[in-house]
């Protein structure tokens, strides 16, 4: 007996011990537990998908994980979408089993010609299984059966084409169950302008089952004048559940990268798909920088249609203090600006009583600097370099001749730097240890090699460089610029995106400055307010000649050129596009400035109006028109740390697994990545309804409580 017994009990310790095992090595999520990460089924490349083309960049802004399923070349498995860890399919049910999507985005309807009726079976049935949403960025309304019989339908989306056209102006019709989901950050109060080819449709909503059994309920979201539906959720209902098996956010409008409307429409087909729980976050951004603060700029002459030399243009103290006055004025009438603030861009020769001297002096006489310096806290400031000068690289021959002048010397390029700093510390101007971390170069000088010629009569920012220039990436750079500003302690340095190779963010590691660490390159937006007007008639001459004019002149189509102006524009027609323009870089959800010239801030007028304020006015006036979250107006060495955060996040691989049993999220990365944006989970900064979380991710797994807003 006692033999027995002690059988027994070793027995019984031998299957705790196993017991114990199975515990120690059994998954730490309970079943229905998904991946964060979108599945996007295309039709193509991005250069064959409009639909990829215009998704993945709004992906890779935001910094969403996502996997693309070309179904041109790749075929679609139940294993592609949720294995076990032997690499089988498996089903939600299933112990330790976790899908690999928590949305998918079809960039069209239909998948013609690549999906087949068994690989909508194999989506659809994934949807159900892991109830995951589908988001369906455009195309025709589709209603397919099989080619053989019994003919049954695998794709239904409940409408009913009606009609099509190009342009509708579409009023939002969000149902009251989805008024705190969907397209809460958008002005529902106004219409939305479709802009390009639409199939309104209407849905059928007659209760006829599909062969799952299930019924397609349409509510439309977004309707043409007439009640034709034009973006819609498809509720997939039966009978004995009281939950839709399938929910499919579907727009019939062409969506690209281009349209307004796609901008405003884009963030939603992520946001439903993942059901608000995502890695990464939007935020709209706007910026004007103010440049060459201090110094004079030449004017344009509407009767020579070029700029004349001996008229200059210079800001007055008057002038700051009416931008002082518009600036309130501006943050009062636009309820989305917050307290936004202009950032000079200044070069502090202009402000001293000898710029040659080896001790500096401040100018108080000047009634400009004087100005400044009594408003400093109304505006922030940014090194624009002491004299303004080319920081290009020197001739070669060092004798041949040069269209400006140049340094040879790293010295004497960081003294362009250190005297500027000089002068910030003499006015005593705010911030100024974080903001000297970012420089911007004149003309943004020394990221590329002009080869000692420069475009005469026209804004060179606004064109394409010339036949012999050497662009950033193929060596163009001037290496002693780079090493002055690495000696100097600047972090980023401001590009500009209308040259090639500066029209990203990237880390310039290139090139050897010195340095263990690499400057960060920050794009800037140009616009069509010149650096050589102050008032509309000048911009309106300057404009039409340069994108009209001159092209009728040398018997060339005007309409041809890359603004295709057919005609002469007037002031609020220029205002007006450039405004759609802003505001698609907006909608972009980058956080890129825009730049100006001090005559901008000229006042033309006796009201105070200015080219400036006329211009944020209009873009806060289209982006209010549009939408009702407010816009983050960062100084430009917060732009920098936020795109340094967002390179190392992208650059990390994330595991994250929404347990959706215990509604938790568990997040680990393959490095440490100390400032991590997560979108629906609990903490962090509410912005359009959703908690926005900065997490610090390691190593180490940490779970959080999913908090999707809906309650607020």
């Amino acid at each position: 007996m006692k033999r027995n017994h002690g059988v027994k009990r070793k027995l019984l310790l031998a299957a705790i011990a196993m017991l114990l095992t199975i515990i120690a090595v059994a998954p730490v999520h309970a079943d229905n537990a998904v991946k964060l990460r979108i599945l996007v089924v295309s039709t193509g490349e991005v250069t064959e998908d409009l639909g990829l083309a215009y998704i993945k960049p709004v992906l890779d802004e935001m910094g969403v994980p996502y996997v693309v399923l070309n179904t041109r070349v790749q075929n679609l498995t139940p294993a592609f979408l949720a294995a076990s860890s032997q690499g089988t399919a498996c089903k939600a049910e299933a112990t330790g089993c976790v899908g690999n999507y928590n949305g998918v985005i079809l960039t069209d309807a239909d998948l013609i010609p690549g999906f087949t009726p068994a690989e909508w079976d194999i989506l659809h049935d994934y949807e159900k299984n892991f109830r995951i949403r589908e988001a369906v960025l455009s195309g025709w309304p589709a209603t397919y059966a099989n080619s053989k019989p019994p003919h049954e339908i695998y794709l239904d989306y409940g409408l009913v084409y009606s009609s099509s056209g190009r342009n509708y102006d579409a009023r939002w019709t969000i149902p009251g169950r989805y008024s705190k989901e969907v397209f809460e950050y958008v002005n529902r109060n106004n219409p939305l302008p479709i802009t390009s080819l639409a199939f309104a449709t209407h849905p059928r909503n007659d209760m006829k089952r599909l062969r799952d059994g299930s019924i397609p309920y349409v509510e439309p979201l977004l309707q043409t004048g007439q009640g034709e539906a034009l973006l819609s959720i498809v509720r997939y209902m039966t009978p004995d559940q009281p939950a839709p098996v399938r929910e499919v956010l579907i727009s019939t409008i062409t969506n690209a990268s281009f349209f307004t409307h796609s901008k405003v429409l884009a963030y939603e087909f992520v946001n439903w798909a993942t059901q608000g729980v995502f890695i990464g976050a939007r935020f709209i951004h706007l910026a004007a920088h103010v440049d060459d603060l201090f110094l004079s700029s030449t004017q344009w002459n509407p009767a020579l249609h070029q700029d004349n030399a001996a008229d200059t243009y210079r800001l007055t103290g008057a002038d700051i203090i009416n931008a002082v006055s518009k600036q309130a004025a501006l943050r009062t009438a636009h309820p989305t600006a917050g307290n936004f603030k202009l950032d000079f861009a200044f070069n502090g020769a202009g402000a001293v009583v000898n710029r040659e001297a080896i001790s500096l002096a401040a100018n108080w006489k000047d009634d400009l600097v004087a100005a400044v310096t009594a408003n400093k806290t109304h505006f922030r400031f940014i090194n624009h370099t002491f004299t303004h000068a080319s920081m290009d690289k020197p001739p070669v021959p060092a004798d041949a001749p040069c269209d400006y002048t140049t340094f040879t010397s790293i010295e004497a390029i960081r003294t362009e730097i250190t005297r500027n700093q000089n002068v910030w510390e003499l006015l005593d101007l705010p911030e100024r240890n974080e903001n000297n971390r970012v420089l911007i170069s004149g003309m943004h000088s020394g990221l590329e090699d002009p080869k000692c010629t420069v475009m005469q009569g026209l804004h060179p920012e606004m064109f394409d460089v010339q036949a012999d220039d050497i662009a950033f990436d193929a060596d163009g750079a001037n290496p002693l610029f780079l090493q002055a500003a690495a000696t100097e302690g600047v972090e980023y340095v401001a590009a500009d995106m209308a040259q090639r190779a500066q029209n990203v963010e990237q880390y310039i590691d290139q090139y050897e400055d010195g340095s263990q660490t690499d400057r960060l390159m920050l794009p800037r937006w140009w616009t069509n307010i010149y650096y050589n007007v102050t008032n509309p008639s000048q911009l309106e001459d300057e404009y039409n000649h340069m994108y009209y004019q001159r092209f009728i002149d040398t018997g060339q189509n005007p309409c041809r050129s890359r603004e295709m102006v057919c005609s002469p524009r007037s002031y609020r027609e220029i205002l007006a596009l450039d405004a759609d323009t802003a505001v698609r870089h907006m909608l972009s959800f980058n956080r890129w400035p825009h730049f100006f010239h001090q005559s901008n801030l000229a006042r033309y007028d006796e009201n105070g109006s200015t080219l400036q304020f006329d211009w944020l006015d209009a873009v806060f006036t289209e982006y209010e028109r549009l939408f009702s979250l407010p816009v983050k107006n960062l100084p430009y060495y917060e732009i920098g740390d936020r795109t340094a955060e967002s390179l190392n996040a992208r650059s990390a691989k994330i595991d994250a697994i929404w347990d959706r049993t215990t509604n938790r999220v568990t997040l680990s990365a393959n490095k440490a990545v100390p400032h991590l944006r997560v979108t629906g989970l609990s903490g962090g900064e509410i912005y359009g309804g959703q908690l926005i979380g900065n997490i610090r991710v390691n190593t180490k797994a940490t779970t959080y409580e999913v908090d999707r807003g809906l309650t607020r």
